[in-house]
């Protein structure tokens, strides 16, 4: 009996400490709005006081967490003090490791002590002090670098890193201040700015200056330039850079971006400060696309006062400029578009530089079901007005009306693709220098493309031989010169690209396609064609039975070879090569670009471009591209340099030479050198980018 009135007073008293624990507890979660956890905690009644030991955590209302191996709630003065392995995780993703903390208002008011900080881009600051009231952060002594150390190209050494006296980051207008900084490359000291800021990691666009740029041209002189970004709104900035040049004129971009619900804008625009006193020269680009609910509308201005004045300063490489209107609304069935449009020559000297076309009209109807054959009929209207270069005045209206058919001959195997067209053009000419013309022409054709595929499949690989016959019946007509064959058009129906014209007189295209594919990501497709066309007298010169073609395509997985050749019927020698190849080989990639074309048959023509990019050291690049014309054995322009580039520094150097010449346009060459310091930006998005070659995209 004895044993049971012990156990019963025991669990009595129990009891009573479980509500007076809980009664306490939650006088202070009610006065604190803190939540506590702990391995064991201990309550002083008298003092007003909670201690947590051992894995404690102190969660506050708006969701801050903090841990230690020592937490103290002072309800009396409403204070949290942590001390011994303290980690603060706040509301925006961010953590910070101190040495201690004490804390008040939950955990919106801090202070602490040999500060680490991970913010939420993983971008680090540490300091020897942290102040945290309201909006307002401040660590002294601090150091901030956006750099993950296993990265690093040194070890203890991030590629960049700012120190500063104070960082202030203010949650409210999530930017974050430094006063009295100094930029470090590689624990270098290069740059001291008095005052810098830049967004928080949860800002997606802050106004602020980008990343500048340094170049050095021998016709241009030294170049500086520094874009100011401003955000205007969330939907709307502007960006201004000025570019100061030694040798040549100062001049001034602009970039304005504007989004809302009625679509898209955007305006590129510069100008430059004439101190040479040979006139202002500048440039106006606008672009837009303007939503409504009828179809793609989209309108474009490019303008320039100076011929050359864009190319000279390397803003663009632009000879053509275009402006106008564009609508269109496609379905499944109908397509219809409208546009105005004119073109200027910038490469035209001491003649006419525009051509309009305005208006051009297209109105397609597709899919009309024919029943009787089972094959399907379009209709292609279109309708444009024309200025050419030599003021002559061009009013077109064409029809076409098209059927196809396909059509398998499942007992021999035989696949016939059939094809009918039959296109009505008025044409009426205002020509400044000859007569006027007005014309009708009528274009009608049938054609058809008769295959043979022979198809073969293994274990792991699938290949197809098809044999092609495609015998065409046109008309003679007196508008269309003998066309062009080359490998793209080998099986084309019609050669003639232009609406006023239709390739003339019957012919046969003839050839054979082999495909094979593999489990192992290799494609290979060959094909070798021939063409043969029916003059209509003796008195035509032009040749009857064409060369020979070929192509080839080989691809393995990201490398690939494409290939066209022009053999010359009668002895088989080598007319024209086009090639373009991609290949990568461990930590090189290359790209090269060559066109050949035989002097015994024409103007001799042989020209080389070659991109490549070589990964020799982690992070590091070595870059070229370039092309030369081997006819001439003269360069036409090549760039080389070096890359370093990783998750927070970009560092790209490269010389150039330019050979382009155009009036005031003369050779070239020089340096240019970018350092970006990244979140801030990319070197694909800053310096000078002359590209010769291939391009090599990562």
């Amino acid at each position: 009996m004895i044993e049971l009135l012990k156990l019963k007073y025991f669990y009595l008293i129990s009891f009573i400490f479980i509500i007076i624990f809980a009664l306490s507890v939650n006088k202070i979660r009610a006065d604190q709005e803190v939540k506590i956890l702990a391995d064991k905690i201990i309550i002083n009644d008298k003092n007003q006081t909670i201690e947590a030991l051992g894995n404690a955590i102190a969660i506050d209302q708006d969701g801050n967490e903090l841990k230690s191996d020592k937490i103290l709630l002072d309800d009396a003065n409403s204070n949290i003090f942590a001390e011994e392995n303290v980690v603060l995780n706040d509301i925006e993703g961010n953590t910070f490791f101190m040495k201690e903390l004490l804390a008040n208002d939950g955990i919106n008011t801090i202070q602490g002590t040999n500060v680490k900080a991970r913010l939420k881009d993983n971008s680090r600051i540490v300091g020897s002090k942290i102040t945290k009231k309201e909006n307002i952060t401040i660590l002294s002594d601090a150091e901030y670098t956006p750099c993950e150390q296993q990265n690093y190209l040194i070890p203890n050494c991030p590629g960049w890193k700012l120190k500063s006296n104070k960082i202030y980051r203010n949650s409210e207008s999530k930017t974050i201040h430094y006063d009295h900084a100094r930029i470090h490359l590689f624990n270098i000291p290069l740059f001291y700015l008095p005052y810098f800021s830049h967004p928080d990691p949860s800002v997606n666009k802050k106004s602020g200056l980008l990343m500048p740029t340094v170049e050095t041209d021998d016709k241009l002189g030294d170049k500086f330039s520094l874009p100011i970004f401003y955000n205007i709104a969330d939907n709307q900035d502007i960006t201004l850079t000025p570019n100061y040049q030694s040798k040549s004129n100062n001049f001034y971009t602009l970039n304005y971006r504007y989004l809302d619900n009625n679509g898209r804008y955007n305006i590129e625009a510069s100008i430059d400060d004439n101190d040479d006193n040979s006139g202002t020269s500048n440039h106006f680009f606008f672009d837009a696309d303007i939503n409504n609910p009828f179809g793609d509308l989209s309108g474009f201005l490019q303008n320039t006062n100076n011929d050359t004045y864009m190319r000279k300063n390397k803003i663009n490489k632009l000879t053509v400029l275009k402006s106008g209107l564009n609508f269109e609304k496609s379905n499944d069935d109908t397509y219809f578009s409208l546009s105005a449009i004119g073109y200027k020559h910038l490469a035209i000297q001491n003649g006419e530089q525009w051509e309009y076309e305005y208006p051009k009209i297209n109105y397609n109807i597709n899919n009309i079901e024919e029943s009787i054959t089972g094959g399907d009929i379009s209709l292609n209207n279109q309708f444009h007005f024309n200025k050419g270069l030599d003021d002559s005045y061009t009013s077109l209206a064409s029809s076409q009306i098209n059927w196809y058919n396909t059509d398998v001959n499942y007992d021999n195997g035989l696949l016939f693709e059939n094809g009918a067209n039959f296109r009505i053009v008025s044409i009426s000419n205002d020509n400044k220098n000859a007569s006027d013309t007005n014309n009708i022409r009528f274009y009608p054709q049938i054609h058809s493309v008769i295959k043979y595929p022979l198809i073969k499949y293994s274990k792991n690989s699938s290949q197809s031989l098809t044999p092609i016959f495609m015998p065409i019946l046109a008309p003679y007509n007196n508008y269309t010169s003998a066309q062009v064959i080359n490998s793209s058009n080998l099986f084309s129906s019609n050669r003639a690209s232009s609406i006023n014209e239709w390739e003339s007189g019957p012919r046969i295209n003839y050839g054979v396609d082999w495909f094979i594919e593999n489990n192992e990501a290799l494609n290979l497709k060959f094909t070798l064609g021939q063409s043969y066309r029916f003059n209509k007298s003796k008195s035509d010169t032009t040749k009857e039975l064409s060369d020979y073609y070929f192509t080839s395509n080989l691809s393995l997985n990201d490398n690939y070879i494409n290939n066209s050749i022009v053999l010359d019927r009668n002895d088989i020698d080598v007319k024209s090569i086009n090639l373009n190849t991609f290949t990568r080989l461990d930590k090189l990639k290359l790209a090269m670009d060559y066109d050949y074309t035989s002097g015994k048959y024409t103007s001799p023509k042989e020209q080389i471009g070659i991109g490549g990019k070589y990964n020799f050291a982690r992070d590091f690049y070595f870059k070229f591209t370039g092309s030369k014309n081997l006819d001439t054995n003269k360069n036409i322009g090549y760039q080389y340099g070096f890359l370093y580039e990783n998750d927070c520094l970009g560092i790209d150097f490269n010389f150039f030479r330019d050979l382009t010449v155009d009036r005031d346009i003369s050779e070239s060459d020089g340096f240019s050198f970018t350092i970006v310091l990244k979140p801030f930006g990319s070197t694909q998005n800053y310096g000078v980018k002359k590209v010769f070659g291939p391009s090599i995209n990562d």
